[in-house]
């Protein structure tokens, strides 16, 4: 059988001219009105104790001071002229929300502690929205979740090994030290001082290694089952995002959410990179 014969220099050059033809530059591809997104990473304002860090302090945001910070702080995120509040809640908590959010822009007090209410829906009533969108969303389930027992015994992997191999790596005890550190400050920080604080680039870019320790380096002689049990982290952050989208009905639209601040790392990867996205910065809005 003949092998085919190269292409000549001239037929390169014509199909280098049709590609250059009909394939934009990629400045071209975010050029024009899109629509902007603002993240606003926070600490659970009544955290449950479902992280791997169970905080040793509390802030009471109940308290007079707080409350005036928290004013001020709506205020300035008010600067933004969000078109939607977007809240750390699942969809089957919308309903719950909106009559919440209902009674509340009615003249009610506010029904709790939580940044959903004392942050979202003092936002959202200032700017005279309708309600607070709720956008979070539970992964896929993963080989260490319950269903996926089987798979661990397949690879010949405890939950033992897993624990011992968090516990073994140095680095998981230098996270809880950044933790503690993060749990004391905000007792001293004002709101917006640690908000600014949490969603500063190192500081994110500190947070975002967390999830590249411990287990994540159960690696090739474990089958990889450390990456893959990491990507239901990221997977939730891709659902995130979808339904950031689905919120999103045009370039005119403003988004603020309102999400722990682990998330903020992967959802501004994704927010910078998407076409119909701008990402805005909170300390363009914020100041201590």
């Amino acid at each position: 059988m003949r092998l085919a014969r190269p292409l000549g220099t001239a037929a390169l050059l014509a199909l280098s001219a049709c590609h250059e033809a009909t394939v934009k530059p990629a400045s071209e591809l975010r050029d024009g009105a899109r629509a902007e997104l603002l993240l606003v990473g926070v600490f659970h304002f009544d955290d449950k104790g479902l992280d791997a860090y169970k905080p040793r302090f509390k802030v009471d945001v109940l308290a007079t001071d707080r409350q005036r910070q928290l004013d001020r702080l709506s205020e300035q995120l008010a600067a933004f002229h969000p078109t939607k509040v977007a809240v750390e809640a699942t969809a089957d908590e919308q309903s719950r929300l909106d009559s919440l959010f209902r009674a509340y822009a009615a003249g009610a007090s506010l029904p709790g502690p939580n940044e959903v209410y004392q942050l979202g829906f003092r936002l959202a009533k200032r700017l005279g929205l309708a309600r607070v969108d709720a956008v979070d969303v539970q992964a896929r389930p993963t080989l260490t979740d319950a269903a996926g027992k089987a798979t661990l015994d397949s690879l010949g992997v405890s939950m033992d090994t897993l624990l011992n191999r968090i516990k073994s790596d140095p680095w998981t005890a230098r996270y809880q030290e950044l933790y503690a550190r993060d749990d004391s400050l905000k007792t001293v920080h004002s709101l917006a001082e640690h908000l600014l604080y949490l969603n500063s680039a190192e500081r994110l870019r500190q947070g975002q290694g967390a999830y590249l320790i411990g287990s994540f380096k159960l690696g090739k002689e474990f089958g990889y089952i450390g990456p893959d049990d990491a990507t239901a982290w990221f997977n939730r952050n891709l659902r995130i995002f979808s339904n950031l989208q689905g919120l999103t009905s045009g370039t005119a639209e403003r988004i603020l959410l309102i999400i722990g601040a682990g998330h903020v790392p992967i959802l501004r990867f994704l927010v910078a990179s998407s076409p119909e996205h701008s990402l805005r910065e909170l300390s363009e809005f914020v100041t201590p």
